[in-house]
């Protein structure tokens, strides 16, 4: 996933924007977007932050929204994540914002 200008530079940011790639599915976008603003591995959400996503969306159910090419043209999710993180994804970009 390629990082856009709006990456935090400095510990405390509070938000993230970030282009992700056709190839990438929209959670896994996510996981990484929370994570690099979190300054962990996506992997260790789960353990250090207590974030499931799937706890919290079907993961399924929102990559399959992107999938079609037509469709995702026209697609932009929000959702919220444990209360801590709001995520807006599009078809190549996510943005994590952590409610503070």
């Amino acid at each position: 996933m390629a990082a856009s200008d709006t990456d935090p530079d400095t510990a405390g940011a509070t938000s993230i924007e970030r282009e992700y790639a056709p190839d990438t599915a929209p959670t896994v976008a996510v996981l990484e977007a929370i994570a690099a603003l979190e300054g962990t591995d996506a992997t260790a959400l789960g353990d250090e932050f207590g974030l499931v996503l799937y706890d919290h969306l079907d993961p399924q159910a929102l990559d399959a929204l992107f999938a079609s090419d037509a469709a995702a043209a026209r697609v932009a999710v929000e959702l919220e994540a444990d209360a801590t993180y709001t995520a807006t994804v599009t078809p190549d970009r996510v943005t994590v914002a952590r409610d503070e």
